[in-house]
Order: C-alpha cells, then structure tokens, then sequence
C-alpha cells in the first residue's frame, strides 16, 4: 500500500511538470508522460487510456489561456478537426486488438520521430497567414487522418507532430499553431478516449492520479507561452524524446 503510495506520487509530480512544459509550447506532451505511465508499472493499454484523458483535461486547461490570447482561430481548427475526430476513434477502439509488443515499438517511433521534428524545425518566428491555411491538398487531409489514428491507437495526441504540420502547411506562426494544437487535441483525444472505453480498458484510480497536476500544469505553462523561449525549449524536449524513445526500446522490447 505504502509503495502504490509513493508511485501515485512520484507519477503526480511529473505530470505537474510535465504540463507545465506541455502548456508552454501548446502539446499536451502525452507522448513524454505515456512512456513515465508504463515505467511505473502500468499495462501499456491502461496507461494509453489514461494518458489520453490527461491530454483531454490538460489540453482545457492550456486553451483556455490560449483563447484569451487569441490564439485560436476556430474556422482552421475545424477543417482539420471533424476527420481526426473519427481516425481517433478508430484507433483507441481498436487498440485493445494489438499486442503489447506492438503498441510499445510504435510509441518508441512516435517518441523518436517526434523528437527529431522538434528538434529540426525552424519555423518560430514565422509570421501568421490564415489566408492561405486551407486543406487543398488529399496529401494534407490524410496526414492528419493518420497522426489521429496512430494517436489514438497507442493513446498520445501526437501534438509534436501535428503543430510543425500546421506551420508548414497551413503557414502559421507556432505559437497560433500551439493554441489550435490544443483544441483539435480536446476533440482528437475525446474520440480516442471514447474508443478505448468502450473497449473497456480504463483504471479510473489512476487517471485521477494523473489528471489533475495534468490540468494545473497545462494552466500555468499556458499562462506563460508569450513570453517563451521557443526555440531552446522545442530542441531540449526534442533532444529528451530521442533519448526517451531509446531508453523506453531497451527497456520494454
């Protein structure tokens, strides 16, 4: 009793600072908090289901501000939105039909890929033109039908890839694309969430455990996002997903 204790803990902590983090840039960074959930003990499909209604809550949270910020244009966010939220769905339905193993080589990809995009985009200053962000291209439509599904199926957002996506080619500045980031991820994560339940492969114990230092670090990083350091902090999470992704292979697979 006294050891769950101290893992609930311990998992609390991190997830306050992992939010805060994740507030800053306007990622829900489930995909940081994912690999900690299962070095802690937990099933790999437990703690996807747990990670997404942490993304769900933490993501509220971080929006918030974000709106206040103006940092939210509706219209673009729901070109995008509507498909994700179905491939989302999919994917946390049909998570419980993987192997373990699966799941974990894929989120060790999703972790190593989503660090490089981090650390190798350049696009921080870049001005805002919400002109030009329109889906015009089937390419950009399914590339954001597949972040969701993969997202869904191992229980990460994948907001560290769909925010370098929204920059490139919807040509926002990436503090905007963080903000929208944060209310596709409310939609994306709710669908993936509503798949894995009905697959009923949900700890409700631990998703308290996790879900509120989620939300209150969401807040307080968001709350800071205008006067960040963009550019070091992308390629310090990017370096620390790389070396996540790593440990997490030799670990588990």
């Amino acid at each position: 009793m006294e050891d769950l204790f101290v893992i609930y803990f311990l998992l609390s902590f991190l997830c306050l600072l992992i939010g805060f983090l994740g507030g800053m840039m306007g990622i829900a960074l489930g995909s940081v908090r994912l690999p900690i959930i299962i070095f802690f003990g937990f099933e790999p499909i437990i703690a996807s289901s747990t990670n997404l209604i942490a993304v769900i809550f933490g993501s509220i949270s971080g929006l918030i501000p974000a709106i206040k910020q103006k940092r939210v244009p509706i219209k673009s966010s729901m070109k995008i939105a509507f498909p994700s939220i179905i491939a989302a769905f999919l994917g946390g339905y049909y998570a419980v039909h993987f192997s373990e193993r699966f799941i974990i080589i894929t989120i060790s990809i999703c972790l190593f890929i989503s660090g490089l995009v981090l650390f190798f985009n350049n696009s921080y200053e870049q001005e805002d033109n919400l002109n030009q962000g329109k889906l015009n291209s089937i390419k950009e439509l399914f590339l954001g039908i597949f972040i969701a599904y993969f997202g869904g199926l191992i229980g990460i957002a994948l907001g560290v890839l769909r925010v370098p996506a929204l920059v490139y080619f919807l040509k926002m500045n990436i503090k905007t694309a963080g903000g929208v980031n944060l209310l596709l991820t409310v939609f994306i994560g709710s669908a993936a969430f509503l798949g894995h339940s009905f697959a009923g492969v949900i700890d409700y114990n631990l998703i308290f455990v996790v879900v509120l230092p989620t939300m209150i670090g969401m807040y307080l990083g968001s709350r800071k996002v205008m006067d960040l350091n963009q550019k070091f902090l992308n390629k310090f999470v990017g370096i620390f997903l790389v070396l996540l992704s790593l440990i997490f292979s030799i670990r588990f697979i």
